[in-house]
């Protein structure tokens, strides 16, 4: 979008909006007595709390704003270079070495490898250090009293973070995470902080902002639960016929048919494949091209994170270079 336009909406909508407390509309009202009603938290409390979160409203219709611009996907080759860098990776092995043997407990534990959990943690937060500045029950309840699309899905997530934020003891107005809500070092929404998040340090208590411990046995667990298969293959290139293309998906695409299917198929299927293995294909579109790959259960399982299959090949990457790079230094 040109910086012009931008600039439009952004000075548009300052002109015909405000902020008003939640507390001033009905939908609050509303979420609030159902969390009195089915998880006994004290009404006058979160009246208390929610008269402190601001909302975004117009002005003539006194509807909370939440749209926004809708942005072009960004190509594959664009996205990669964000998250693969020389520093990126460099940080990587710092964290590996600094986390060494919780590392190696959560490997051994889990059957997940260390250079995974060690390279979501660098996309997601850059090994903790870019946790996200946004209240996040102020993000939430914007998303879930307005008109976003996935209200719904938002509203939930408001009802799993006041649970979560109660569970553990934490202040929800102090609370910051993602634009979207995500919270900690492994930016976990709040129903997978109550459904998959450990306590890996032993301290009593799960702690994904501050813990690196935490965090590493979190996100081993997370995959564990998804059904992980103990040090499986990722996804290879490989090259598709123009009618074969059909079968590579720009989407998430769950592995349900044998290679030995796809051999029947005439499909190119590397002759070290068992002919039980599932397998499935995806397309990476870059700016002239796409790259097409054959994919394993765990690059699923990878897209279970995070629903974008850029980003499961960004950490499939990443974790192998950071395990190159971490192998030549710890010989």
């Amino acid at each position: 979008m040109p910086i012009f336009v931008l600039i439009i909406l952004l000075f548009s909508q300052s002109i015909f909006a405000k902020t008003l407390p939640a507390t001033n509309f009905q939908a609050t009202h509303n979420f609030i007595n159902k969390m009195v009603k089915e998880h006994q938290f004290s009404k006058p409390e979160l009246l208390a709390i929610f008269s402190k979160v601001n909302l975004i409203v117009a002005e003539k219709t006194q509807k909370i704003v939440t749209k926004k611009p809708k942005l072009k996907p960004m190509s594959w080759d664009k996205y990669r270079s964000l998250f693969i860098t020389d520093t990126r990776i460099k940080n990587g092995v710092d964290f590996w070495n600094n986390n060494l043997e919780t590392l190696k407990r959560a490997e051994k534990k889990y059957n997940v490898p260390q250079e995974i959990i060690v390279a979501i943690l660098g996309i997601e937060t850059n090994y903790g250090h870019n946790q996200g500045q946004h209240p996040t029950l102020e993000t939430l309840a914007r998303l879930s009293f307005g008109k976003h699309r996935r209200k719904k899905f938002y509203k939930k997530e408001l009802e799993e973070f006041l649970l979560m934020s109660r569970e553990n003891t934490l202040a929800p107005l102090l609370i910051k995470g993602s634009y979207a809500g995500a919270l900690g070092y492994g930016q976990f929404i709040s129903s997978s902080y109550r459904y998959y998040a450990v306590d890996f340090d032993f301290d009593g208590k799960v702690d994904l902002f501050s813990s690196s411990a935490d965090a590493i046995g979190s996100i081993a667990n997370y995959f564990d639960k998804h059904q992980w298969h103990d040090f499986g293959a990722y996804a290879r290139p490989i090259t598709l016929t123009n009618t074969q293309l059909k079968q590579a998906k720009s989407s998430t695409n769950k592995p349900k048919k044998t290679a030995k299917y796809w051999r029947s198929k005439d499909f190119n299927i590397d002759h070290d494949i068992d002919n039980k293995t599932k397998l499935a294909f995806i397309k990476l579109p870059q700016e002239n091209k796409s790259e097409t790959w054959l994919t394993f259960w765990n690059f699923y399982v990878l897209t279970r994170y995070n629903h974008d299959n850029r980003y499961a090949m960004t950490a499939v990457q990443l974790s192998s270079k950071i395990k190159q790079q971490f192998n030549q230094t710890n010989p």
